[in-house]
């Protein structure tokens, strides 16, 4: 059976293929003869005409010009697989032209997974709409849109030299690698100040402000030992926080060194010396962390008796 006889085969019975598989055999239809690449071709636009996503990806995939003109209609259509046409133009280098609807799907598309394809895509298309709509799905119900929404706009902006350590090393020391992992939190505190900064630097780079002057320079752990003994608190609930040490850390790193700590509430069982830690380094931007954790019904009353005695500190400080 032929190459081109196969892929056919494929198509007319998909049930072969894996679940999270969303194109036909794309290393068989690239080795076709030009005249074999034609015939599937037109047999894929056929299909995709039908609503058949598989082939609308593949014809993407295998950057099918000759797709372009039914992808354009599709993908500007009310029909069901319209999103999934969105996606294919993007392949091809067109989805500029449909980027308010793909911004669209990014933000308010009901299925996660739908919106998981369309914050992909953005990075890809680029320009301020995208860059707009990113910024919008920060603040997505689920995390997963949430880190690719991070991820896009580092992709965008070109920041992924500001993560990276002179060695060209990527280090968990830098102020954005801090917001994605508020992003990556349950808990919705989190989740608001991960946006919020985070979106106090990307709309700022958008207009073209210096990185720089956003205080995105790359820092590396001045005081590695602390982060240490933070890890060792961590998991052994006999050693105590570094408070005193932590307290001599500036800037990000000390930001950082209270994140470490306010995490802890971020768990199944919250570690309840964490509220006492953070009164004692006067850390008040955690107040509203400490506050949503003894709001939760899983709370123990003296869990939750010592979150809000810590948060009312806080506020005093």
């Amino acid at each position: 059976m032929s190459d081109l006889d196969q892929l056919l085969r494929q198509m007319a019975d998909p049930s072969e293929l894996a679940w999270n598989e969303e194109t036909y055999d794309l290393a068989l239809a690239r080795g076709l003869s030009d005249a074999d690449r034609a015939t599937y071709v037109a047999k894929l636009i056929d299909a995709a005409k039908q609503g058949d996503t598989h082939a609308i990806l593949t014809l993407g995939n295998l950057h099918a010009m000759e797709a372009l003109p039914m992808l354009q209609a599709a993908g500007k259509s009310r029909d069901p697989w319209a999103a999934v046409a969105r996606r294919g133009l993007t392949l091809l280098g067109h989805g500029g032209e449909v980027v308010d609807a793909i911004a669209h799907d990014a933000v308010h598309a009901p299925a996660k997974m739908a919106r998981v394809a369309a914050v992909m895509d953005l990075p890809k298309i680029g320009g301020a709409k995208a860059i707009a709509a990113l910024d919008q799905a920060l603040a997505d119900k689920d995390s997963a849109v949430r880190m690719l929404a991070w991820d896009g706009l580092v992709e965008a902006l070109d920041l992924d030299r500001w993560l990276r350590s002179p060695s060209g090393a990527h280090e968990k020391t830098t102020l954005l690698e801090l917001l994605k992992d508020f992003l990556a939190s349950d808990l919705h505190a989190f989740i608001q100040m991960g946006a919020g900064e985070m979106r106090a630097i990307t709309r700022p780079l958008a207009a073209g402000a210096d990185p720089a002057s956003l205080g995105l320079a790359w820092i590396g752990d001045p005081a590695p030992e602390v982060s240490s003994r933070i890890m060792q608190a961590i998991v052994d609930p006999d050693a105590a926080y570094p408070v005193d040490d932590i307290a001599q850390l500036k800037g990000v790193p000390r930001r950082w060194a209270e994140a470490s700590l306010a995490m802890r509430l971020d768990q199944a069982d919250p570690d309840p010396r964490v509220a006492d830690a953070l009164v004692r380094l006067k850390a008040a931007w955690t107040r509203p962390v400490l506050e949503e954790v003894a709001r939760s019904p899983a709370a123990s009353p003296e869990l939750r008796a010592k979150l809000m005695q810590a948060a009312s500190a806080l506020q005093r400080s």
